[in-house]
């Protein structure tokens, strides 16, 4: 069973706010071979307050409060006195090479971490990170920000040139991940009535929002795609280079590379998948894991 933390600013049914995270939380809950060990909240999406919110409701939502440890970590870029960043720390040396590191919003959080403790990186088994473009995403006339390593340039250039294994999944990567019209018709026939009641209510309005921020129908689950290539790497093409992209490329997400030469847990070699080779498997894992969460969220007794 893998042990994993997820760092996320989860916005899943405010209004406007993306809803990715989640629905990668969701994925997470409905694999039995994770071990959830906690949730770490960080600015973002939104505002520390909502995001750490978010997450709360979904937990108790779901009954997980006495099982799945929440803990608020920064609310801006610089914010390390946290306790989520001790968390980090002491969880990640207390279990040497055991546990995966999520990181899906900004990564103030982990870089916190390291500057308590500077074999961070090191006691973690790897570290995934949906975030950044290796070339500007735009939709007609529109371009679409990066927001993930904008957010804390400088902590994105430490941890992506972490001595773990590192697999970044950049958004031109999760355009190959699109929640669209057959996605829409398949939660709602899923299996698990509730969960799909559950996350209908969560997502309409990001669904029908996104569909004319984008021009396409539906949104892009660009977190969905990190928790997913942990669990089938096999269906990304293994992309080895060296992380070469300074602060200042940061600050608009740049990604820059170079032919690596190494091993992937050396400092600054990452994994940099280009695209998804089976999109059918990507959704197939996705909509399975949501039907197998056991839980009936609060509320949802009736759809059953």
């Amino acid at each position: 069973m893998k042990k994993v933390i997820l760092d996320c600013d989860n916005t899943i049914g405010l209004n406007e706010k993306d809803v990715d995270d989640g629905l990668a939380f969701l994925f997470l809950l409905g694999r039995a071979d994770i071990d959830l060990m906690a949730v770490t909240s960080v600015f973002g999406n939104s505002n520390l307050e909502d995001t750490y919110n978010t997450t709360e409701s979904m937990l108790n939502d779901f009954k997980l409060k006495d099982q799945v440890k929440h803990l608020k970590g920064a609310a801006e870029a610089g914010d390390h006195q946290t306790e989520a960043a001790e968390f980090l720390a002491q969880t990640a040396a207390e279990n040497k090479d055991e546990i995966t590191l999520i990181a899906i919003g900004p990564l103030t959080n982990l870089y916190a971490a390291w500057k308590i403790d500077n074999d961070f990186f090191k006691n973690l088994k790897e570290i995934i990170i949906m975030g950044g473009v290796t070339e500007l995403l735009q939709f007609g006339e529109d371009t679409i920000d990066e927001l993930n390593l904008t957010s804390d340039p400088e902590a994105a250039e430490r941890v992506l040139k972490a001595e773990v294994p590192v697999a970044l999944m950049s958004g031109n990567l999760c355009l190959a991940a699109r929640f669209g019209e057959k996605s829409w018709r398949r939660v709602n026939r899923s299996k698990n009535k509730a969960v799909r009641a559950y996350i209908t209510d969560k997502i309409k309005h990001w669904y029908d929002y996104s569909s004319e921020m984008i021009g396409l129908t539906g949104f892009y689950m660009w977190d969905v795609v990190a928790v997913v290539y942990m669990i089938a790497p096999e269906i990304f093409p293994y992309n080895k280079r060296k992380f070469v992209s300074t602060v200042e490329d940061l600050k608009i997400g740049q990604i820059k590379t170079e032919k690596a030469e190494g091993k992937l847990q050396d400092a600054g070699i990452i994994n940099l998948p280009s695209t998804i080779l089976d999109t059918k498997r990507f959704k197939d894992l996705v909509f399975s894991a949501w039907d197998q969460i056991e839980i009936v969220p609060e509320g949802y007794s009736d759809a059953e």
